[in-house]
């Protein structure tokens, strides 16, 4: 009998309407890829619950790397 009792969670369900990833221009390997990537990251309870391309800025990867290196708090 342990000190501290633990409360189960209560599941939630959640019923949408699911568009596949792979109509939205995102190739069904990019999933995996990402899916196995937080697989093996947070386990087995993890889900991917959506995945979505990134808007793109109007500043290039490099420029944007430099901004946020040189705006570091020390």
């Amino acid at each position: 009998m342990g000190l501290f009792k633990r409360k189960k969670k209560e599941e939630a369900v959640e019923v949408r309407e699911e568009t596949s990833a792979v109509s939205s221009g995102i190739p069904s390997e990019v999933i995996a890829a990402i899916s196995a990537a937080v697989y093996c990251m947070f386990g087995e309870g993890a889900k991917v619950m959506s995945v979505r391309r990134q808007q793109r800025s109007g500043r290039s990867a490099w420029s944007m790397a430099g901004l946020l290196e040189n705006t570091r708090p020390f």
